[in-house]
């Protein structure tokens, strides 16, 4: 008896040490994958993901390009298919990112290049396409950084009165006259304009280099706050401007003038503002949502990251620059300078319109600085995919892949500053081109491939706002015709002509893009062995388990 006693709780101590080791043995194993593989960071609040994507999506055009773009193109005219274009096409896509970006996350990859590989078991074709979805946003980038340190250039210049006296006159071609003469000298590059291109430079390394957490979410919880004040200020003070006539501004923008419903013209600028103002296509949302954790409500995340970039344009962007030049030149003058584009407008006419107001250069340093806090939450978007690039697939320590990055992009602002036609060869190319085809390469990988029934099994996950399954065959069928739509009037029709040219910085631009592609393309190949032996040493790993 005393003899089964003993047996019985040796047994029963042994089974219990047994079990110990067990989960020891688990925890180390879990902690050599980790180690291998690499922790991923994840934001620290949700508050905090939701102004990053926010501040990714918020830009320069949101605030110039589109209260010139509907004002151009019939105010009321322009807004129905722009809503109709969010509701068929920006608001789906943006879901996609979203949730693939989430999925993906949870397997260890961010960037376009191991998420595409992630559907065809990182075959090497995949990786490769996967890689332009990584060129896109950092070729975006290598200009916008330049036109970034413009804003930061400018509003010091506000600030200290070193930009041009205003002129008072009528005349907006005769007002404006001093600040285009200076904004030609400043952008040749002059010695000022390189200076703070590099201090620009400079201030998104260090960002980045602190990381996702105490770089990206801080700047975006410091950023989007203050471009809500900043916006909101200098909206009441257009609106006010000369007894309230920047009201009628606004109502110019928002008229009712349905005349141009029919212009094809206005439907495809509207489509292609909305694509652009929410920085689709680009895989820089799927990049921001992979740093999620894997039970976030991701379609809330889509909701509010869509919702606060359109409050920004529609209610903020709306109500400054082209209400304070209707305020100061009349309704006749603003379809000629809704033409103009978004460079005269912010750095010609605004100027023009502030320095005539009580307090000018505070409240021209104002509007730039506003401008560049919209630049550098999108600045910073468009480089992280390509360190998520080097941290996940290639499997580089952070400061490595931050300093590759940052000097890859610094070599694109230099060509962006110092060759003529380089900015406008990769807003092109980068910008529209390869944009709106790797939109339809997201549909039909994440939707088709994927299959409906799998995306909506993911979508469904953790989510509070449940939708129906009719939203994800909007997404298959309704939304790539938006954008075949576009792609057709802003490529194929004059393809053509597009393609040929003989001016030699223009082909600069083109060899640049192609090598830097085919830069992308060898990482891509390069890192699959990384990513398949990872793999497979997490399978023996887990293989070994009891």
């Amino acid at each position: 008896m005393l003899y089964a006693f003993v047996n019985h709780s040796f047994q029963k101590s042994y089974f219990k040490w047994q079990k110990i080791l067990i989960i020891i043995n688990k925890l180390t194993q879990e902690k050599e994958i980790t180690l291998r593989m690499g922790k991923r960071e994840r934001w620290r609040s949700r508050i905090g993901v939701i102004l990053a994507a926010a501040g990714n999506a918020v830009g320069l055009g949101n605030i110039l390009r589109f209260p010139s773009k509907a004002a151009l193109y019939g105010g009321g005219a322009f807004m129905v298919p722009y809503f109709i274009a969010f509701l068929l096409m920006g608001l789906p896509l943006m879901i996609v990112e979203w949730v693939i970006g989430r999925y993906a996350g949870r397997h260890g990859h961010g960037s376009m290049t191991g998420i595409l590989g992630l559907f065809f078991n990182h075959s090497n074709w995949s990786r490769i396409l996967g890689s332009v979805g990584v060129a896109i946003p950092v070729l975006i980038c290598m200009y916008y950084i330049y036109i970034e340190s413009w804003t930061l250039g400018f509003a010091f210049l506000s600030l200290f009165n070193q930009i041009p006296a205003p002129v008072v006159s009528s005349d907006p071609h005769e007002a404006v006259r001093p600040y285009v003469s200076f904004f030609k000298d400043y952008t040749y590059p002059s010695i000022l304009a390189y200076f703070f291109l590099l201090i620009t430079i400079a201030i998104n390394w260090v960002v980045l280099q602190r990381g996702v957490v105490r770089g990206i979410e801080l700047i975006a919880k410091v950023g989007m706050p203050s471009i809500l004040l900043f916006g909101i200020f200098l909206a009441i003070v257009a609106l006010s401007t000369r007894d309230w006539a920047g009201v009628e501004g606004l109502k110019f923008i928002y008229n009712l003038n349905f005349s141009r419903i029919t212009d094809p013209t206005v439907w495809i600028e509207a489509s292609g503002q909305i694509f652009f103002t929410l920085s689709l296509g680009m895989g820089a949302i799927a990049v921001y949502a992979s740093y999620v954790r894997p039970r976030e409500d991701v379609v809330k995340a889509g909701f509010w990251t869509a919702g606060i970039n359109e409050f920004i344009e529609l209610v903020i962007g709306a109500s400054i620059a082209i209400p304070a030049a209707f305020a100061m030149f009349s309704a006749v003058a603003i379809p000629e300078l809704a033409k103009e584009g978004t460079f005269r407008l912010g750095f010609m006419t605004m100027p023009a319109v502030l320095m005539n107001l009580p307090f000018g250069g505070l409240v021209s340093f104002i509007w730039f600085f506003l401008l560049f806090l919209a630049a550098l939450t999108s600045s910073l978007a468009l480089i992280q995919p390509l360190i998520a690039l080097f941290e996940d697939e290639m499997k580089w320590e952070h400061s490595k892949a931050v300093a590759v990055a940052m000097i890859l992009v610094t070599i694109g602002a230099h060509f962006s500053a110092f060759v003529p036609h380089f900015i406008d060869e990769l807003d092109f190319w980068a910008g529209c081109v390869m944009l709106l085809f790797f939109g339809l390469i997201e549909i039909i990988v994440f939707i088709w491939i994927f299959g409906i029934d799998n995306f909506y099994n993911e979508l469904k996950q953790n989510c509070t706002i449940k939708l129906p399954k009719a939203f994800v065959y909007v997404i298959a069928f309704v939304s790539p015709l938006f954008l075949l739509f576009i792609i057709y009037f802003w490529v194929i029709k004059d393809f053509g002509k597009i393609i040929m040219v003989t001016e030699s910085t223009k082909i600069i631009a083109r060899v640049f893009i192609v090598l830097f592609l085919i830069f992308l393309s060898i990482i891509a190949v390069k890192s699959r062995k990384i990513i398949l032996r990872d793999l497979r040493y997490t399978r023996i790993i887990k293989n070994k388990e009891p």
